[in-house]
């Protein structure tokens, strides 16, 4: 009788999981979107603002090899809301080996899901100036 219980409790705590997985399997329409910002005190378009439902999978930045401490806020409008960010500086970025010896962020992971719009934004106000190449992955449902 307890294996009993036990066999329908393992497979009600597979199912738990499960669950939640399915209803994040995946987008209709991938997107992927790129930007580059050069000039101080600026501000351009990663995601341009759109309409629907989907979510931000993640983010990466490219920043050359004489960064000189610029760096890059990253701004994300979820659902027409309140502004949210965040900074990417390159001092405490990876190097490339091979190249131009370039910082870089490696494929951030952000799975910001939003239901009826999305913008992001990179800004270098106050941050120096470099160029500074990133790309998003995202997608609608």
């Amino acid at each position: 009788m307890k294996t009993t219980h036990l066999a329908w409790l393992g497979w009600a705590l597979a199912l738990g999981l499960l669950i939640p997985a399915a209803g994040h399997a995946g987008n209709l329409t991938p997107q992927y979107s790129a930007a580059t910002i050069s000039l101080a005190n600026t501000t351009v378009n990663l995601i341009p603002s759109t309409s629907g439902s989907g979510d931000v999978r993640g983010i990466q930045c490219y920043f050359p090899s004489t960064a000189g401490g610029a760096s890059v806020k990253v701004i994300f409008t979820v659902d027409g809301g309140t502004s949210t960010s965040f900074i990417i500086d390159p001092t405490f970025l990876e190097r490339e080996s091979s190249g131009a010896g370039q910082f870089v962020s490696g494929w951030i992971p952000m799975d910001i899901e939003f239901n009826s719009s999305i913008q992001v934004q990179l800004n270098n106000s106050l941050l120096g100036t470099t160029t500074i190449r990133c790309w998003a992955a995202w997608g609608l449902n």
